[in-house]
């Protein structure tokens, strides 16, 4: 690209000194002869001077002086040489035989420009001055103006292909870089970024560059984010869901037990619940996914029922008890899949890495609703470590405490750990304004 760029910044300074030089090199010729033909004029009009009546009387006639490369020649009427013969040819020439009409006459004769004046005296030619000079002191002062034009040109030219070698540096370089940039992430370097130099439109298509790259690792982090959101998330219900069709098939795997309906009604709800966590956490890691509390809501006393149905089982197995106390009006709405999700992450987190009772407290701030989760253990890490994703990788620390804030946030809500030790994490949720129809599909 570089050697086009200098190519056409060449050619286009070749074609305008073509179109300029050339006219003005033949504009050069026409002032030089015009020069010399306006000297040689007024040497013979001051040659003509000299003649007066005596001449046609046969007085000889004292010639002015001239420059060494001129020659003055006076002829009679009758065109005869009246002058020193090293002044002109013996026999006029035809420039000298037209000025003997009385008119005043120009030209080329050998190697001389000849220029011839009449002298009249009543109306009569009584001579003719004829004034010469080398043609090639002329043609020499038009080849010296060429050879000026020449080098004139040759200089554009040359500053004209420096010139284009710079702006095509400054040109190409930065669109090498977004080249090489480009290659960088073709080979899966996606942290290449390219510094914005050059023209304004370069600096804008690195600049569009580098926001492409940066919005292409956001939308990668949050599809990997939303791999590993959905497999904790959907840990424990699958779990659940294969102890409940286990329950269904009997205790051997060999036939259906008497509670097989019931259990088998479990297994479905578990598995609405999937989809409807599957369709949340999705829409939570999308990009403009919009809040995930503006869905369907449920009571308290439902969030209150559904702990105990699903948690007091694997606390009790574990020898540990479960409390749950609304202090509030059980029928107030919240957000279902906020609480819902919120709840299983600090209820799984409070048996896996708990100790002791497990309580479970829906207090009432007026437009909020805090919902605390206690248990005897202590949490040695810094509450916002603990939220930070990925801290550790123990289950539930690495993903879920980290994704329950984002949920609560995205909601307008807050979780926090509220006090070290005894554990206790607070979930702070507004109230929905208007009360939702309450989901169709939720299990009691």
């Amino acid at each position: 690209m570089r050697r086009r760029i200098l190519r056409l910044a060449v050619l286009a300074v070749s074609v305008a000194l073509l179109l300029f030089g050339i006219p003005l090199a033949l504009a050069a010729r026409t002032t030089i002869l015009s020069e010399e033909r306006g000297e040689l004029e007024r040497t013979a009009l001051l040659a003509s001077r000299q003649v007066g009546p005596d001449f046609l009387r046969g007085d000889p006639v004292e010639l002015p002086r001239v420059e060494d490369d001129k020659k003055v020649a006076i002829y009679d009427a009758t065109l005869t040489l009246r002058s020193a013969a090293t002044g002109g040819p013996t026999t006029a020439d035809s420039v000298t035989r037209a000025a003997s009409h009385g008119i005043d006459s120009e030209g080329v004769v050998g190697s001389e420009f000849v220029v011839a004046v009449p002298v009249t005296d009543a109306e009569q030619v009584i001579a003719v001055v004829r004034v010469s000079a080398p043609t090639s002191q002329t043609l020499a002062g038009i080849a010296l103006a060429w050879a000026a034009l020449a080098l004139c040109a040759v200089l554009a030219l040359a500053v004209a292909a420096l010139v284009a070698r710079r702006q095509a540096r400054f040109l190409t370089t930065p669109l090498e870089a977004l080249a090489v940039a480009a290659e960088r992430v073709a080979d899966g370097d996606l942290q290449t970024r390219t510094e914005p130099v050059g023209t304004p439109e370069l600096v804008r298509l690195a600049q569009t560059q580098n926001d492409m790259l940066d919005r292409l690792c956001d939308l990668i982090a949050r599809e990997r984010r939303l791999t590993a959101e959905i497999s904790h998330q959907l840990r424990t219900p699958v779990t659940g869901l294969a102890l409940g069709l286990q329950n269904a098939l009997g205790p051997d795997g060999g036939g259906a037990s008497a509670d097989s309906h019931a259990a088998l009604a479990d297994a479905l709800g578990q598995v609405r619940d999937l989809e409807r966590t599957i369709d949340s956490v999705i829409q939570l890691a999308r990009p403009q996914g919009g809040a995930p509390g503006a869905g369907p809501v449920r009571s308290i006393a439902d969030f209150c029922a559904e702990l105990e149905r699903r948690w007091r089982g694997p606390l009790s197995e574990a020898g540990r008890r479960l409390v749950v106390t609304a202090e509030t009006d059980g029928a107030l709405p919240l957000p279902q899949f906020v609480v819902t999700e919120v709840l299983k992450i600090l209820m799984d987190n409070a048996t896996r890495h708990g100790a002791g009772r497990v309580t479970v407290v829906f207090r009432d701030l007026g437009s909020f609703i805090a919902i605390d989760v206690a248990d005897e253990g202590a949490v040695q890490s810094h509450g916002g470590d603990l939220f930070r994703r990925g801290r550790s990788g123990s289950d539930g620390l690495g993903i879920g405490l980290a994704l329950g804030r984002s949920i609560a946030e995205a909601s307008g809500g807050r979780l926090t750990l509220s006090r070290q030790q005894p554990t206790r994490f607070t979930l702070v949720i507004p109230l929905p304004a208007v009360p939702s129809e309450p989901d169709p599909t939720a299990t009691t």
